[in-house]
């Protein structure tokens, strides 16, 4: 059966039930100072393993493979060809923390939002749960049809919440063949993400005195040592850009006292600091600038560590399956896909540092980090076909 005939046999149905079914079920990460989350978290254990893995049991998708950290990979195809690539998507929901009715599922009109037509509602439909449902599309498609692809897919479900690689390394470590390459799948407005920076967390604790804020002069408040702290880090500069991916910077974005007591002064500032990473640049290296740029902050206590990182992620665009996700999007949409590099930091910078090329592609979400989530079915439905098209053009090769 030739590509055409194969994604005509695409069950549009099952794709939007699926996903109305998974925008009901909660996943999101809490707000409050702790923004990550395990990979075990029994939210997540939940999902993944009575939510998900009945979902690819309903799509015919039975050679599975158990990963650590409550992860699971499906693996299809014959592998008579050397051929192999990577389709992961994501569980947590990290955004669009302030939406009514955030796992109603509804299908509803998007015209108060610039969508005049049908469009899926709930929070995460753009940054996961969507692609969640074109990969168990893509793996019923491939089972209805009874294609036995050369090639070898894997469909990796990605519990990393921790903004680190160590989900996708220990998926990687899993495999029994390494992928050619990666298909990141997340809210991407149907462009290309062909790199990003990386960051590295800096965690900044400043201790002082706690006094009550009649008389300050008799303690020592950690308020005031985190903001020397920071006037610290504002002179810090940085020479040289990346052509491509930007600048470096370095930028507290969260910040907690404690304790937090009635007109008290608090004696403990805890401060997260992103820094920026470009290729090349060391976590570690980046982490002792911090340490350096703030350096004695007597009489305050101050300790500098690092946290969590992600690697650059940076892919050549000339790439034989960048060319083939490229082709497949124009013959979705009659037009080549737009590119970006993008600013934030995200997982293609792991399989990258393995040495695996990834890019990220996906729907149009809801367009405020906080606010309401929304798909179109119809961008739902075209993103489905370029995925399984670029699939079945690189496997069955």
């Amino acid at each position: 059966m030739d590509i055409e005939s194969l994604l005509d046999r695409l069950d549009r149905r099952f794709l939007i039930d699926t996903l109305v079914e998974l925008a009901r079920v909660p996943v999101d990460v809490p707000l409050g100072t702790e923004v990550f989350i395990e990979p075990d978290d029994p939210k997540l254990v939940h999902y993944v393993q009575h939510v998900l893995r009945p979902g690819l049991a309903r799509a015919g998708a039975y050679d599975l493979i158990d990963v650590a950290g409550n992860q699971i990979v499906a693996r299809h195809g014959a592998g008579s060809s050397a051929r192999t690539l990577l389709i992961q998507v994501y569980t947590p929901v990290q955004h669009h923390n302030l939406m009514d009715d955030p796992w109603s599922g509804k299908i509803a009109s998007g015209a108060a939002w610039g969508r005049d037509e049908p469009c899926a509602f709930g929070m995460g439909v753009g940054q996961n749960k969507s692609h969640q449902a074109i990969a168990l599309a893509l793996l019923k498609l491939l089972n209805d049809t009874g294609t036995e692809l050369p090639g070898t897919l894997y469909v990796a479900i990605n519990n990393e919440g921790r903004s680190s690689h160590k989900c996708t390394e220990a998926i990687l470590a899993a495999l029994d063949r390494k992928p050619d390459f990666a298909l990141l799948m997340t809210a991407t407005g149907e462009r290309i993400s062909m790199g990003n920076r990386g960051r590295v967390d800096v965690n900044v604790t400043v201790r002082g005195k706690a006094v009550h804020s009649s008389v300050p002069d008799t303690g020592l408040s950690a308020i005031d040592g985190a903001w020397e702290a920071m006037s610290r880090l504002r002179r810090m500069s940085f020479a040289g850009n990346h052509p491509l991916l930007g600048g470096r910077h370095v930028l507290p974005y969260q910040i907690a006292y404690s304790p937090l007591a009635p007109h008290t002064l608090p004696d403990t500032a805890r401060m997260r600091i992103d820094r920026r990473l470009l290729p090349g640049d060391d976590p570690a290296a980046a982490t002792e600038e911090v340490r350096q740029a703030i350096g004695d902050l007597s009489p305050w206590k101050v300790t500098v560590e690092q946290g969590h990182h992600m690697w650059p992620a940076l892919v050549d665009p000339d790439d034989p399956v960048v060319r083939l996700l490229a082709d497949a999007h124009e013959s979705v949409h009659g037009a080549p896909p737009g590119t970006y590099y993008g600013q934030g930091t995200f997982d293609a910078g792991g399989p990258c540092a393995a040495g695996i090329p990834a890019v990220m592609y996906g729907v149009a979400g809801g367009a405020d980090v906080l606010d309401t989530d929304l798909v179109a079915l119809s961008c739902l439905e075209r993103v489905a076909l370029v995925v399984a098209r670029t699939a079945l053009s690189w496997l069955g090769g």
